[in-house]
């Protein structure tokens, strides 16, 4: 496996919400795309969930490869900005993963992680307040509507276009500009 760089990462936990396509066809011909926020647990591992009835969730089975992507920050480059951008373009960031997705059944296990995630989207809730005994039987209806699961990453194949054939100095005219007309994600990854 590939280890993520910081700036991998960094995209993962800044644009969280990944496209995730399986490894199966569907009877169109297609693979079975879902979206869906997932949490960067360490370097190699991926927490999410979906429904039950999502499409993907009945293509995968146990330790089937999917492929994830991270639509990081992205924006147009205009030829005004500097001489040596004679053209215009789009610079952009994406992280794309293989993974093997692993199903979690035990109800216990998924609580504790649907637990984790809620805490990292949404630290204000008090997630231990929701999951009381005068919920349980909401809580059973959740955890029996989702599929909770853990993604293995077995492979990165990222793409960071941000003109790095150009010179510094037009580089740093891209994030002065990109900054002005409000792509400020992009202008701070410009000069990676």
């Amino acid at each position: 496996m590939n280890k993520l760089t910081t700036a991998e990462k960094n995209i993962i936990k800044n644009h969280a919400f990944a496209q995730i396509l399986s490894s199966t066809i569907n009877d169109l011909g297609f693979a079975e795309l879902a979206y869906c926020p997932l949490q960067l647990i360490d370097t190699s591992t991926l927490l999410g969930h979906l429904s039950r009835s999502n499409p993907l969730m009945k293509a995968v089975k146990e330790n089937a490869l999917v492929k994830v992507i991270f639509a990081g920050p992205h924006g147009y480059i205009s030829p005004r900005w500097h001489k040596e951008q004679i053209v215009p373009t789009w610079n952009y960031a994406t992280v794309s993963l293989t993974c093997s997705l692993n199903i979690i059944e035990d109800n216990i296990e998924k609580l504790t992680e649907m637990k984790k995630i809620s805490y990292h989207f949404d630290p204000q809730w008090d997630f231990e307040n929701f999951n009381q005994k005068v919920n349980t039987k909401m809580v059973q209806k959740m955890l029996s509507a989702i599929t909770v699961f853990t993604l293995d990453i077995v492979d990165v194949d990222s793409k960071f276009k941000l003109s790095q054939n150009r010179s510094n100095e037009c580089r740093t005219a891209f994030q002065e500009n990109l900054r002005l007309t409000g792509y400020n994600d992009l202008a701070k990854i410009q000069l990676l």
